[in-house]
């Protein structure tokens, strides 16, 4: 669910792309190599969120607490996808770059 800010400037910079030289050209791979490493960075960290939410159900004894991280981890994992759905703009935007270079 990316904002539509970023799908919107990412779609106008889509129509701006150059060709690059082979040199630029394997610069993008390695960055959408990178963005690979960082998606699944960023889903270990979203089922890690997971385990520990296991973990807060057990909180009977601190319900406050328990709410106040269960509140937490819903955030971070609202900006974790946030952060998925940038990645996955932007390696559609370095995939077009390598397609016209």
């Amino acid at each position: 669910m990316a904002d539509r800010n970023t799908q919107e400037a990412l779609a106008g910079a889509v129509d701006n792309v150059i060709a690059l030289p082979l040199r630029q050209t394997s610069l993008v791979a390695d960055i959408m190599r990178d963005c690979d490493s960082l998606r699944q960075a960023i889903v270990t960290m979203q089922q890690c969120l997971g385990a520990l939410g296991d973990l807060i159900r057990n909180l009977d004894d601190r319900p406050e607490e328990a709410e106040r991280l269960r509140a937490h981890m819903a955030e971070l994992n609202e900006l974790l996808s946030l952060r998925l759905d940038q990645l996955s703009l932007t390696e559609r935007l370095l995939q077009e770059m390598v397609r016209r270079g």
